[in-house]
Order: structure tokens, then sequence, then C-alpha cells
């Protein structure tokens, strides 16, 4: 027998970020904005950097839909930044993701700076939404069962799926 390729599931990741005077603005804080751009840095490693290079050589790529962010508290120069990410994907075009910052101190504990609300879409080449592929409900697929949690070291490197 085969194997089934289940239509839904869960894909998820975590990178830390070290906050760069560039992140803050007047009041000292990063930037609002900042978190989106935290959040979408998180998203592709955990989607996979090549794997987004490889669809869009393919002529599929993803849009954010929908962003909504709930700030809690902010962050400063000199911080680190934990993004955790978790999307719930299926065959429809969209993947909600749940992402969520979190400063880290000395001692390793974590106080939620932002919770966001991310849904990204899958688009063909002529920017329409489609179906979620094969090929990537697959790759997510070998992702949860290989690397789930896996934690790039750098921007360039890649989830192993």
């Amino acid at each position: 027998m085969g194997h089934i390729l289940a239509d839904s599931g869960i894909i998820r990741g975590q990178m830390e970020f070290p906050v760069y005077y560039e992140d803050t603005d007047l009041s000292g804080f990063v930037y609002h904005a900042n978190y989106l751009k935290y959040f979408e840095r998180s998203r592709e490693h955990v989607i996979g950097i090549r794997f987004l290079k490889e669809l869009f050589d393919q002529g599929i790529h993803f849009v954010v839909s929908k962003a909504v962010l709930d700030f809690k508290a902010p962050a400063q120069h000199g911080d680190q930044v934990l993004i955790v990410s978790e999307g719930q994907y299926s065959r429809s075009p969209a993947i909600p993701f749940e992402q969520n910052a979190y400063l880290v101190d000395t001692q390793g504990q974590k106080r939620l700076l932002v919770s966001g609300q991310i849904t990204i879409v899958a688009l063909n080449a002529q920017n329409r939404p489609i179906r979620m592929p094969d090929v990537i409900i697959q790759r997510f697929q070998a992702g949860n069962s290989n690397a789930a949690g896996s934690k790039p070291t750098t921007d360039e490197e890649s989830p192993p799926w």
C-alpha cells in the first residue's frame, strides 16, 4: 500500500534574532513594523528558504493576505527576540500562522512581546490563488516528521526539509 497524503497538518519552528540599533525607533524600542519582518523571516525558515526558491521557479509563491498584531511589551536594542511560528496547512490556498515574539532574558526566561495571526496564500504565476499542491504538502509532512521545531543558526540556512 502506498503512502496516503493527509489533507492537513501543522508546520512549526522558531528562530532567535538580536535586536540591532537599526531595528529601533526614536523611543528606543523596536519599531512596530519590524515585527512583521521578524515574523516573515521565521515563516521563511519554517517553510524552507531553498524550497521557497524552488517553488518560485515553478511559478508558485506565497503572499500575505492578512496580518493582525497584538503588542504586549516592547523590545529594545541589544535584546534577544525569539519568534515561534505555527502554521495550519490544508488543501486550501491559505495557511494561517500563529506567530509570537518573545523577549529572552539572560536566564533563558521568555516574556511575550507581540502575538500575531498572519495568513499567507499560495498563488500561481498569474497571481491567482491555487489549492495547495502535493509537492508543498509532502514537504510539510516530511518536515513535521524530521525537523519540526528546527532552529536554523543563520538567515541563509534552511531547515532540512
